[in-house]
């Protein structure tokens, strides 16, 4: 038996005597050394010592069991629901509220034991499309950065650049176009764009927008001094 601690928040109105509770305690009991049955949460100091919180969502609409307490308390601690019903739980909107899983009125024992084991696991149980429809949200809500693009940048050696290649990139990065290049370092238009392109590859960079920012970003300040004309 692991050495755990569950709470189960009930309704003032829960028949606790019922097969459905009783059959609930029998497997949360497999699960934890106690099981602590009541209407109202601990005090603050004494969940820390609580591995799981199971909240009694018969009856109630999702707006209506996820009240401010709550979700306050699934900020803190590891919360999941029980005795839910599949037409009145928003999983999305369960999962965007920090809990960690959802116990249905007509689970079996076998479910409700493997959905309970895999929350003590530190994992949710949760249908795969809420699961992914909330990632999907959270994505969403990400500044608009191109992150990915970033990480692929930051790794590149400046030394992969010859020294034309860093002036061009520079004045570029200013704002300049192909035929300013041209004429501060005394090359053909041609040139330039063989540069450009050049760079493109070496700092997989896909245009000049990129290009730029990585310029901005990557490229001391020292070098970014107009070589001299040859």
């Amino acid at each position: 038996m692991n050495n755990k601690q569950l709470f189960v928040l009930t309704k003032d109105n829960a028949n606790t005597q019922s097969d459905d509770f009783l059959l609930l305690l029998k497997v949360l009991e497999t699960l934890a050394t106690t099981v602590k049955v009541d209407t109202r949460l601990p005090e603050e100091g004494e969940r820390e010592h609580i591995a799981l919180f199971l909240v009694d969502a018969a009856y109630c609409d999702c707006q209506e069991m996820l009240s401010e307490e709550i979700i306050q308390l699934a900020r803190q601690h590891s919360v999941a629901v029980f005795n839910a019903q599949r037409h009145a739980l928003n999983e999305r909107t369960a999962l965007l509220a920090n809990l960690k899983g959802a116990l249905y009125n007509d689970d079996s024992p076998e479910h409700m034991f493997k959905g309970v084991r895999r929350v003590l696991g530190g994992e949710l149980w949760f249908c795969r499309k809420a699961i992914s429809n909330a990632f999907g949200d959270l994505i969403q809500q990400l500044p608009a950065t191109d992150a990915l693009s970033a990480q692929r940048h930051s790794d590149i050696d400046l030394s992969v650049l010859t020294a034309r290649e860093k002036s061009v990139i520079s004045l570029l990065a200013k704002g300049a176009k192909n035929d300013d290049i041209a004429c501060a370092l005394n090359i053909s238009n041609h040139t330039v764009k063989t540069h450009i392109y050049s760079a493109f590859r070496k700092t997989n960079s896909r245009n000049r927008i990129e290009l730029a920012n990585w310029a901005q970003r990557y490229i001391p300040v020292a070098s970014r001094v107009m070589e001299q004309r040859q």
